[in-house]
């Protein structure tokens, strides 16, 4: 696998938004279920102040990893890096919509580091993360 041609890639292009439903069966995959976690279960979630159980981080995170994955190929797997801010809890029954834009390409050696801003928002239209993500481009 290569990198892929920074040529190809412009400043202000908007990345494909990325829609994911946010299913319990996926929260309780992704942390094994619990008693008394806010992540599981559903009572505890509530006595804690919550609607439904929450959504890891790290889930959002990983759905923007797809998207610089589907970008930048090998060029986010090996010299990726992301800086996320998580700003609103991501709930179970939640739908994210995730967003990204080309904000910047800097010479970085032989290579470019093309550099994405993020947000993924609720179908709310609430903000849920925000932040940046970057690989390298030939």
């Amino acid at each position: 696998m290569s990198l892929k041609a920074a040529a190809s890639i412009s400043i202000g292009d908007e990345l494909a938004p990325r829609v994911k439903p946010i299913a319990q069966r996926q929260i309780d995959a992704y942390s094994g279920v619990r008693p008394k976690s806010i992540h599981t279960d559903v009572e505890w979630a509530k006595k804690k102040g919550f609607a439904a159980p929450l959504a890891q981080g790290l889930m959002s995170t990983a759905y923007v990893s797809q998207m610089m994955v589907d970008l930048l190929g090998e060029g986010f797997v090996k010299g990726g890096k992301i800086n996320v801010s998580f700003i609103k809890p991501v709930l179970a029954g939640d739908t994210l919509t995730m967003h990204g834009a080309v904000r910047s390409k800097d010479a970085e050696g032989a290579h470019t580091r093309i550099t994405v801003e993020f947000w993924c928002e609720s179908q709310r239209g609430e903000k849920t993360l925000v932040g940046t993500a970057s690989g390298l481009a030939a």
